[in-house]
């Protein structure tokens, strides 16, 4: 048995990421067991070693954004100062990362 999705990895509303990474765990998944040819076993160690870096990424930078959206202070002013004039271009090729998907 193995688990995919939010029961494997729980993500934080601020990527809105949960579905998408139960969908690429799905077809991460599905794909391991075709190449394995039903070996359950070695499909699923092999679909936790290949999904264990992403996921972790998108739940850690899930996290860094849920304190930045949420900051005050002295975080707050340096956040509006960084993001300040930034254009929608530049937001994009920052997390191109996650939105260019899985190969």
């Amino acid at each position: 048995m193995t688990l995919l999705g939010d029961a494997a990895h729980p993500m934080l509303q601020y990527l809105a990421q949960g579905a998408n990474m139960a969908i690429e765990d799905a077809v991460t998944l599905a794909d391991l067991v075709e190449r394995t040819e039903g070996d359950f076993a070695a499909a699923f160690q092999a679909y936790q070693e290949a999904r264990y870096l992403r996921t972790a990424r998108v739940q850690l930078t899930a996290r860094f954004y849920g304190d930045v959206y949420h900051a005050a202070g002295a975080t707050r002013d340096l956040r509006n100062s960084l993001l300040h004039g930034r254009d929608p271009q530049k937001a994009y090729e920052g997390m191109a990362w996650l939105y260019d998907g899985i190969a």
